[in-house]
């Protein structure tokens, strides 16, 4: 997963500063909106360097009929560097399954979540369809697409976050994908989980160094123990 320490943002408009009236609040939410962004990219590289990856797709389908049986992953910068490119529409990642008797090809995109609006759907539907119908009729695959939401284990969940632009057929779980793979789900969520504890400490950390919350933790502070020593008064009370 990726790290709010290491995140990078754009120059923005001040939209985050302006929400809470406050610049290192706001530079700090930034922070946090660039890491998420940037996760579905980590994932996609996690994933291409666990599998057997194509360097080149080209020489990958005119050679297919002598490439031994298996499962190889081609990722969406390989494909945008081949003929078989279509601006804009290219998938995250391309999985190719040659068997003794069948060739499958799988056109995935790739998510982190699961719930996204009517348009988003509509558009994620439209870009898949149109690119498995511009590859499937160039090569000698069968050809599938599917939508993936990686932390999602539940297919109708899927489904209902795309607003049912997607048939169960057509979503797949990170599990899935990654048996279809034969890579471990399991080391890549471990992987991605101590990730989030490194961003949990992170945000603790530097959201008490703005002078609000520093100013705001010290009163609160001071409170509570005001609370107890006026406890303790009333428990000495009461032992006389």
């Amino acid at each position: 997963m990726a790290k709010i320490r290491n995140a990078k943002p754009k120059t923005s408009s001040g939209g985050y500063t302006r929400v809470f009236n406050d610049e290192d609040l706001g530079k700090l939410i930034q922070k946090i909106q660039s890491t998420v962004i940037t996760n579905g990219t980590e994932l996609e590289k996690i994933i291409i360097h666990q599998s057997n990856a194509i360097n080149n797709l080209d020489t990958f389908l005119s050679e297919c009929n002598r490439i031994q049986k298996g499962i190889y992953l081609c990722s969406k910068n390989t494909i945008k560097k081949s003929r078989y490119r279509l601006d804009k529409h290219e998938p995250d990642l391309i999985i190719f399954e040659i068997n003794q008797d069948s060739k499958n090809c799988y056109i995935i995109e790739l998510k982190d979540g699961d719930n996204f609006d009517t348009k988003k759907a509509d558009g994620e539907f439209s870009v898949l369809e149109k690119f498995k119908n511009h590859l499937g009729a160039q090569i000698q695959f069968i050809t599938h697409f599917f939508i993936c939401s990686f932390n999602q284990e539940n297919k109708d969940i899927i489904v209902k976050g795309f607003k049912n632009r997607f048939t169960t057929e057509q979503v797949m779980t990170g599990e899935e994908l990654c048996h279809l793979l034969d890579i471990s789900y399991d080391t890549i969520l471990k992987e991605r989980t101590h990730d989030a504890q490194d961003n949990r400490n992170y945000f603790i950390e530097e959201l008490v160094k703005i002078p609000f919350f520093k100013s705001k933790l010290t009163h609160e502070k001071q409170k509570l123990i005001e609370k107890d020593d006026f406890y303790n008064i009333l428990n000495e009370e009461e032992v006389f």
